[in-house]
């Protein structure tokens, strides 16, 4: 009888090694060593795209990172506010950051590759809705009308909000905003006291001659306090023509002219207009 030893498993000491159960253990490594690999394949983008610090690889993106670090949302999460509440959501949200991530690594950040604006369910993990007036009183803002009633985004309004700043350099929306997206008068009312507490047509504006001495006025008035909704303003008026001034009008002003006095000047620059033909 032929003694087996316990060092070989059973086999008999010249028998030859048993290689099925070598390569069932290199199998095994192999698809170890390949579920992590796609672990980490699949995995790491989802995290990485959710820190901040990811982000400021990128130089241009460092502004848009400097404001939200001093902004009062630095203390909350990029998941927090661009990925919904739920699983579903994540489980979309990774789906698509999967892809995103190596978009980035190869040619950048872009507007296609970037997190998504937040929408306003995630807003409301932390903000209501029954705001209807500014933090200064001065402004009529029903929240609940606007988020509830109409399903508008917050995003929509306050987009210059953690990433960016307005042209004014502050962080709130702008009355242009406001006019050029809803309120332009068919959308939604362009009345200024719908909006605005504290704002009434000053008297001067009411004057018979006040289109002929608001330029005048200019030194006396800030006229920005109302109107610099729109660095356009003055130009809106000023650089079209009368409805007047059409048609033979050049032969038949004189008499106009005369009625008006002055009037002309307000536009036609003084004096010394009139003699550059007469």
């Amino acid at each position: 009888m032929v003694e087996r030893d316990a060092s070989t498993d059973g086999r008999a000491p010249d028998a030859p090694p048993d290689r099925s159960r070598f390569r069932r253990r290199l199998y095994v490594l192999g698809a170890n060593a390949l579920a992590v690999a796609v672990i980490v394949v699949l995995v790491l983008p989802v995290i990485s795209m959710l820190q901040s610090g990811y982000y400021r690889r990128y130089a241009e993106l460092g502004e848009r990172m400097d404001h939200w670090a001093t902004s009062t949302h630095s203390r909350i999460s990029c998941a927090e506010c661009h990925v919904n509440p739920g699983a579903r959501s994540f489980l979309a949200f990774a789906v698509k950051s999967i892809p995103a991530f190596y978009s980035q690594l190869i040619s950048g950040p872009s507007s296609a590759n970037l997190l998504d604006a937040p929408d306003r369910v995630a807003c409301q993990r932390c903000h209501t809705i029954y705001r209807s007036v500014s933090p200064a009183g001065d402004l009529l803002i029903p929240h609940r009308a606007h988020v509830q009633v109409l399903e508008m985004d917050c995003v929509t309004c306050h987009k210059d909000l953690v990433h960016s700043l307005n042209r004014r350099g502050f962080n709130r929306p702008e009355m242009e905003g406001c006019l050029e997206q809803c309120h332009d008068g068919d959308t939604a009312s362009n009345e200024c006291l719908d909006c605005h507490t504290q704002k009434e047509t000053p008297e001067s504006h009411s004057r018979e001659d006040w289109l002929r001495t608001h330029g005048e006025m200019t030194e006396d008035i800030d006229c920005a306090e109302c109107h610099d909704w729109t660095p356009e303003f003055c130009a809106e008026c000023h650089e079209e023509r009368p409805a007047s001034h059409v048609g033979n009008w050049k032969k038949g002003h004189a008499v106009p002219a005369k009625e008006r006095g002055d009037g002309c000047l307000v536009c036609h620059g003084g004096e010394e207009f009139c003699k550059d033909c007469h």
